[in-house]
């Protein structure tokens, strides 16, 4: 697999994007711009148990992220209508998006580390999940993502991909300040620490007002 350099983006323009959300409608990158600061989390999405952890992180320090003028936007590869379907009891406040085919994924740089370390990421995932007592959650998570009319699809992508997970710290400018790439379950600072990051890397780099 070709490497993508550490500093592939930064300083240029994120590359735009409209997706479907799970809350309804879509979300587009460029209707931020001028107005705030984005960080774009490219997760495994909700069948993942260290995801679901994460994003529980996020969520306690949401408004940490609003008051410093930023917004989050989870990118996902899980369909849409079983993100909506995990999601129905229980809606993010965030925006989270679907990228099912994972061609956002690839422009922004993210690839797949191979069939054996999604092997390894999947069977810790499951203990995890097991250890933590979050298996009812893994098990509705599963079930809502493979069964339906695209299960071979779906499951061949859960067994045979370990996509990265990737934050792009977005200035009001669209601009990509820093990039971080991580393993498919590698940790993600909760909501208050990626305001912090976001403070750090985007109004140090922004132009007087």
């Amino acid at each position: 697999m070709a490497t993508t350099p550490p500093d592939a983006l930064v300083g240029q323009e994120a590359p735009l994007f409209t997706l479907p959300s799970v809350q309804g409608g879509t979300v587009a990158l460029a209707s931020y711009r001028g107005l705030r600061n984005v960080i774009l989390w490219f997760s495994r999405g909700f069948t993942c148990p260290f995801c679901r952890t994460y994003m529980d992180s996020v969520i306690q320090g949401y408004q940490t992220v609003l008051a410093a003028d930023c917004e989050v936007i989870q990118i996902a590869p899980n369909l849409l209508e079983s993100a909506r379907t995990f999601f129905r009891q229980a809606v993010v406040p965030y925006p989270f998006i679907c990228d099912p085919d994972k061609r956002l994924y690839a422009i922004y740089g993210l690839g797949d580390r191979g069939a054996l370390e999604a092997t390894k990421t999947a069977l810790v995932s499951f203990a995890h999940a097991f250890k933590t007592g979050d298996n009812n959650a893994q098990f509705r998570g599963a079930f809502a993502d493979v069964m339906n009319r695209n299960f071979i699809r779906r499951l061949h992508h859960h067994a045979a991909t370990a996509f990265e997970q990737g934050l792009f710290f977005v200035d009001r400018d669209g601009v990509v300040r820093h990039r971080s790439v991580l393993g498919p379950i590698d940790s993600i600072p909760g909501g208050s620490a990626l305001a912090e990051l976001a403070q750090a890397h985007c109004m140090a780099e922004a132009p007087s007002r």
